[in-house]
């Protein structure tokens, strides 16, 4: 290292240095310490290299550390996203199996029900065959016993017994022929909804994934939570709408609209009342008859669907939309909502304040005791899908008491209103005197005043002649006008999930501050031991309040909460690809 500092003749003038005499020695001390200077700064320049050489190495170093941690998050991404397209793979295949069965067993019964309907008509014909030939009888025995009547009168009774034999089976045969038709156009609806194929949504198979395993394991083992049924239905509402999303893009530049109320408040002749095509009407009814809420828009082509459970949909005709009731629903042997969930229908409607508008036609949340079986969910359901609204038309039918029902309040209290438009329209208008509505408008809104219910304003309104009676603050078709705006979807929901988790952080924060009130109390017991006690006291008190601190710890609390906050943000995630895919489509 010497050697690459130095010259090779500083050695030899340092040599010469030794030799000579003393008046000679300053040029040569002269000249030595040139080359020192020289060789400093050689020395000085190489160290700098060295240093920059160890700091590049160092960052190569870091950036060797990075990319190797990349790579085994992205290996772990690549297994995960395998094993979940396996997953559904395998499902696919079983559904398919599935099908291919059922429609064996389909077969086989309109083969059945084929060679029934031949043995009937063969029957049928025997009869009339007999008939014709009971008839030549009976012409031929008037001819030859024209003298007894009693035996024509038995004759007569003969041929009346078989006529009604005859029509008897005639009226079997229609209604095979009519349960035959229904079972077909179930058989149909059914294979059409299995064989409906999804979109395909990476956002939305993550959400799902984190709702079936990761938020399922963390509600099984967080208690704070008392309102954990109400968690659920807002996440899988938010699933819900992301599949609709999916399948149909158009709906989350919509503002969601959910019309709720009460059994036979008017709902689906409420939306009826804005549908300007005539061919296309929600059922209505006395009975229930909103059975599958449907998601209704304004669309220059008509547009009827049912979307399945796995997230595809089917298109349907307009016959067939107008019969999806609760007594269509009942005739099947399982709940078709459990196959079926929601439908969306797009028709024609006033575009200068319903363009931009996605109404939600509910079930009625109380149907009666009497309704059928697969009725007594529609109560979980109209929570669920009232929840995704951003606005609420909130029905109340004035052909009851013409005041808000108590079970109403209890509803809209149930599902929240905060951050959320609120306007009442009073249905059936045209069944009241017109001087009643003005104290009837009085009456609702002091009630909602009581209650603390803040809405936009109240609306009298007759869905039969399409026309508003009267109103409170603002019109109906102002409302319509003021919310007619294109939604924000990933808003709305990161919103609505920041409602999910808010609630979680708020219960397990407030039991990890009273789990510390109690360790503050614990420890004023451990200084009032040693002040009144003394030291026998406190030190025979000691051991049992230092266990009694333990089983207070907040550490699981505390895990809990950072668990919330994580799948707050994995769901976020999810949710944010999903409408980045859409937006970027």
């Amino acid at each position: 290292m010497i050697t690459d500092l130095f010259p090779a003749t500083l050695f030899t003038q340092l040599d010469k240095l030794s030799r000579f005499f003393v008046w000679r020695r300053r040029p040569l001390h002269e000249s030595i310490a040139t080359a020192l200077q020289s060789a400093d700064a050689r020395h000085h320049a190489v160290n700098q290299a060295h240093q920059h050489t160890l700091a590049r190495l160092e960052a190569l170093i870091q950036s060797h550390a990075q990319l190797t941690e990349q790579q085994a998050s992205t290996t772990a991404e690549l297994d995960s996203t395998r094993q979940a397209l396996l997953d559904a793979r395998h499902s696919l295949e079983k559904l398919q199996t599935k099908l291919r069965q059922d429609q064996e067993q389909a077969k086989l019964r309109f083969d059945a029900l084929s060679t029934q309907h031949s043995l009937l008509g063969q029957e049928r014909d025997q009869l009339e065959a007999a008939r014709l030939t009971l008839e030549q009888t009976l012409e031929v025995t008037r001819v030859e016993l024209l003298a007894s009547t009693e035996a024509t009168e038995s004759l007569q009774q003969s041929l009346a017994r078989h006529q009604q034999t005859n029509a008897e089976l005639a009226e079997r045969f229609q209604a095979l022929q009519q349960r035959h038709g229904d079972t077909w156009t179930r058989f149909e609806l059914i294979s059409r909804l299995l064989a409906a194929r999804p979109q395909e949504s990476a956002g939305l198979a993550r959400f799902r994934e984190l709702l079936a395993t990761d938020y399922m394991a963390f509600a099984e083992s967080e208690s704070s939570l008392a309102a954990e049924a109400k968690a659920l239905t807002l996440l899988q509402s938010i699933e819900q709408e992301l599949a609709l999303l999916v399948s149909f893009p158009d709906v989350r530049k919509r503002t969601i609209v959910g019309i709720i109320g009460g059994f036979s408040s008017g709902k689906s002749e409420f939306i009826n009342s804005f549908i300007h095509d005539p061919q296309v009407r929600l059922a209505v009814g006395l009975k229930p008859v909103t059975a599958i809420p449907s998601y209704v828009l304004a669309t220059d082509e008509r547009m009827i669907r049912g979307y399945s459970a796995s997230g595809g949909h089917i298109n349907l005709d307009v016959d067939f939309y107008k019969n999806v009731s609760h007594a269509f629903i009942n005739s099947f042997s399982f709940d078709l909502k459990s196959l079926m969930p929601f439908m969306c229908v797009g028709v024609q409607m006033r575009p200068e304040c319903l363009s931009d508008i996605c109404f939600i036609d509910t079930p009625g949340y109380n149907p009666p005791s009497t309704a059928a079986e697969h009725s007594q969910g529609d109560r979980r359901t109209a929570v669920q899908f009232a929840q995704q609204a951003e606005s609420i038309i909130w029905l109340i039918g004035l052909d009851s008491n013409g005041t808000v029902p108590d079970s109403d309040l209890e509803f809209i209290q149930h599902i929240g209103v905060e951050g959320r438009s609120v306007y009442v329209v009073l249905t059936k208008a045209d069944l009241k005197a017109e001087e009643d509505i003005d104290d009837i408008l009085e009456e609702v809104q002091n009630r909602l005043d009581d209650e603390g219910i803040q809405i936009e304003g109240i609306s009298a309104y007759s869905s039969t002649l399409r026309e508003e009676v009267a109103y409170r603050k603002v019109s109906l078709l102002e409302h319509f006008a003021r919310i007619n705006r294109s939604g924000n979807t990933r808003q709305h929901l990161e919103k609505r999930l920041g409602e999910v988790f808010a609630m979680y952080d708020e219960a397990i924060q407030a039991d990890i501050a009273a789990l510390k009130a109690q360790k503050v109390a614990i420890n004023g017991l451990r200084l009032d031991c040693l002040e009144f006690g003394g030291q026998e006291v406190y030190e025979r008190m000691l051991a049992p309040i230092d266990k009694l601190t333990l089983s207070l710890s907040t550490s699981p609390l505390e895990a809990w909460l950072k668990e919330s906050r994580r799948l707050h943000e994995a769901f976020s995630e999810a949710v944010q690809q999903t409408a980045a895919a859409l937006e970027a489509g």
